[in-house]
C-alpha cells in the first residue's frame, strides 16, 4: 500500500510498467522514515475494522507493508504482492520468517486458487492501472474472492483533482507527526525528479465515484462508497466491493463496510 500520490501497480501494460520502474529504484515519495511509519500507522488504524478475523487477505500493490505484521495478528494468512522486484526483496528481507505472511511474485499471484481470498486490499493502486486494463483486473479480483469475500479499493482519485490537494494532505500529516521540514525538503526533491514525466507518459487513471461503481457492476461486483477514505488523504474515496450474487445476511449489522454513502 503506497500513498503520497503514487503506488506500484499490477504487472502488465505499458502504462503500469513506468510506475513499476519508478518504485523499483530509490525515490523521494516518503520524506523520511517517520513519514513512512506515520503513513502505515494511519492505514493500519483505518483498515483494522475491515480485516476478516482468521481469514486470508491479499494486499495487492502493498509497498513496504509496515502494517503487515499487525494485520497477521487478526488474519490467518496475509499475502503481499507488489509488482516491483526491489520492493518484494525488501519485504522478503524483513518478513520472510513470519509464519502468517507470504510475499508473492507474479507467478504466485497467478496461481492463487479461485475463491480463496476473503479480502483483497487495493490501496492507492487504481490510479496506476491503465484504464483499458481495469476491467481485466476487476474480473481477476472477483474470481479470487469467495462468496463472502470483499474487495477494499481505497484512495481513488477523482478527475481534475489538483496536485495541491495531495500536497496539502501530506503537509497536514507532516505537521501532526513532526516531520514538516523533512516533508518540505521532500517536495523539493520530488519537483526535481522525473515523477511528473512518468505521470505524463505512463498515465494516471482517475474515476468519479459513479464511474467506478459502474465499472465494478460491469465486472459482476456491487461497489459501496465508504463514508471516509482509508488513509491520510481525505479528499479521495474508498469502496467496498462484493459479488452481486452474495447472499443476503452474510454480514452483521455492525460491519463497518455497511457504513457507506
Amino acid at each position: 500500500m503506497h500513498d503520497n500520490g503514487t503506488s506500484s501497480g499490477p504487472p502488465g501494460g505499458q502504462g503500469s510498467s513506468g510506475w513499476v520502474d519508478f518504485w523499483n529504484r530509490p525515490n523521494a515519495i516518503y520524506a523520511n522514515q517517520r513519514n513512512l511509519e506515520a503513513h502505515f500507522a494511519c492505514l493500519q488504524n483505518d483498515l483494522d475494522a475491515h480485516l476478516p478475523e482468521g481469514g486470508t487477505i491479499l494486499d495487492f500493490g502493498c509497498g513496504d507493508a509496515l502494517a503487515a505484521e499487525a494485520m497477521a495478528k487478526r488474519c490467518r494468512n496475509v499475502w503481499l504482492y507488489d509488482a516491483a522486484p526491489a520492493v518484494r526483496q525488501r519485504l522478503r528481507d524483513r518478513l520472510s520468517g513470519h509464519p502468517g505472511i507470504r510475499i508473492l511474485d507474479d507467478d504466485d499471484l497467478a496461481a492463487i486458487p479461485t475463491g480463496s481470498v476473503d479480502l483483497v486490499l487495493a490501496v492507492s493502486v487504481l490510479q496506476y492501472i491503465p484504464r483499458e486494463e481495469l476491467e481485466g483486473v476487476l474480473h481477476r479480483w472477483r474470481h479470487l474472492i469467495g462468496t463472502r469475500g470483499r474487495i477494499l479499493i481505497a484512495d481513488v482519485v477523482e478527475p481534475d483533482t489538483p496536485m495541491l490537494r495531495d500536497i496539502a494532505s501530506q503537509l497536514s500529516m507532516a505537521r501532526r507527526h513532526g516531520f514538516l521540514m523533512a516533508a518540505l525538503m521532500g517536495l523539493g526533491r520530488m519537483a526535481l525528479s522525473d515523477y511528473r514525466r512518468i505521470r505524463r507518459e505512463s498515465g494516471f487513471s482517475t474515476y468519479t465515484p459513479a464511474e467506478l461503481q459502474a465499472r465494478l457492476s460491469a465486472a459482476g461486483l456491487r461497489g459501496d462508497r465508504l463514508a471516509k477514505n482509508i488513509g491520510p488523504t481525505p479528499h479521495r474515496h474508498s469502496f467496498i466491493a462484493r459479488l452481486h450474487s452474495q447472499p443476503a445476511g452474510v454480514q452483521s449489522a455492525d460491519d463497518p463496510a455497511l457504513k457507506v454513502q
